[in-house]
């Protein structure tokens, strides 16, 4: 059951990030503080997947905490770095991303999603 709190965290948190990083696309910069706070206020466009985003960073931290109530922090926290898999993905297959693909940043995720599959790999009996 820990393995299933940790993925849902890891779920809950790839998509807060992909929330995040839309709504401040979408708001004026927080170095101009009166701006951003009064285009929140107002609700303006990105007002929702900020809000978004930071409610699912907190779900997921709840998913989080019985995730390590049940599985070693070893094992938990290997499967936290398949956000940075999943984000990477993401971010390369929706429209209107612009991010690029590079062989070198393709070689680093698969090196993440092999650490995992080593890490949670039936290991020799003592």
């Amino acid at each position: 059951m820990g393995v299933i709190w940790a993925l849902l965290s890891v779920v809950i948190v790839s998509t807060s990030q992909l929330a995040l990083r839309y709504a401040m696309v979408q708001l004026p910069p927080v170095a101009s503080l009166r701006l951003f706070c009064n285009h929140l206020l107002t609700l303006q466009p990105g007002t929702l997947p900020l809000v978004a985003g930071l409610v699912g960073y907190l779900v997921s931290m709840i998913c989080w905490f019985l995730a390590l109530q049940r599985l070693p922090l070893s094992r938990a926290y290997a499967l936290m770095s398949l956000s940075y898999v999943l984000v990477w993905a993401a971010a390369l297959v929706l429209p209107g991303w612009h991010e690029s693909f590079s062989w070198l940043s393709f070689a680093g995720v698969m090196s993440l999603f092999v650490g995992v599959l080593l890490i949670f790999s039936p290991g020799p009996r003592a």
